[in-house]
């Protein structure tokens, strides 16, 4: 479409980074939804974060737009000092409604832990407003063999379970939703603001220990090694 130019399709190939929001926010855009290119940012080259490109969608839309966002739990920490700005600045300008921790393997094969972050734009976030941040890892999709990732027999349950808690038609345990309100500071997950008391077991233990290992083996094979360096961020 965007070859033919057929002038229907309202797709653009340009630079989005390099446009005004200013004059997107004529269009009158109230939904979006953004994939934004996974571990591009460095200290050289602050713009390539993917909180940058969820700032500047957010900074392109009408007040009071909904926006959902897919990008690397590492997003949502804001270990490095630029992505921190951008946490500060996205607070300042617009609001977070809730962070939910997808399933490992969305994106069989890659080897990235994702989160779907959602925002209100145009509206400041109150130091008041509380956040739902869901651990909605068990989502019914698996992996087969051959196939890859697939809607397992209980995923339609689980859907409609998650839909019921997130609009607030249903109560569920802290481990599933927390509801919290949030700092730019904070690492905007589940995993943050969920205090488990129970005693684990040793199988709980070795998971971790493995989940770990895994996010750290993705950072690093990322660029991301950083994130596990002691001291403060240069």
């Amino acid at each position: 479409m965007i070859l033919r130019r057929d002038g229907n399709s309202n797709l653009e190939c340009c630079d989005f980074l390099k446009q005004n929001p200013a004059q997107i926010q004529l269009k009158g855009s109230t939904v979006g939804l953004m994939n934004p290119p996974y571990s591009q940012g460095t200290k050289a080259d602050p713009s390539q974060y993917e909180l940058s490109f969820v700032e500047r969608l957010l900074d392109s839309f009408t007040i009071g737009a909904r926006a959902a966002v897919i990008v690397p739990q590492s997003s949502m920490t804001g270990k490095s000092k630029a992505e921190k700005e951008f946490k500060v600045s996205i607070l300042k300008h617009h609001t977070l409604e809730g962070v939910i921790t997808c399933n490992t393997d969305t994106f069989y094969g890659v080897g990235t832990n994702p989160v779907i972050a959602v925002f209100t734009a145009g509206e400041p976030h109150y130091p008041d407003k509380e956040c739902r941040f869901i651990d909605f890892r068990d989502d019914g999709y698996e992996v087969r063999a051959h196939v890859g990732l697939v809607e397992g027999d209980s995923a339609k349950d689980k859907r409609q379970h998650f839909l019921d808690v997130w609009n607030g038609h249903e109560d569920a345990p802290s481990r599933f939703c927390v509801r919290s309100s949030v700092k730019a500071d904070d690492e905007w997950l589940h995993s943050f603001y969920y205090f488990n008391d129970e005693i684990p077991s040793e199988e709980d233990f070795e998971k971790a220990i493995a989940d770990y290992l895994t996010f750290q083996l993705d950072m690093v094979s990322h660029g991301r090694s950083y994130l596990f360096e002691e001291g403060p961020d240069v």
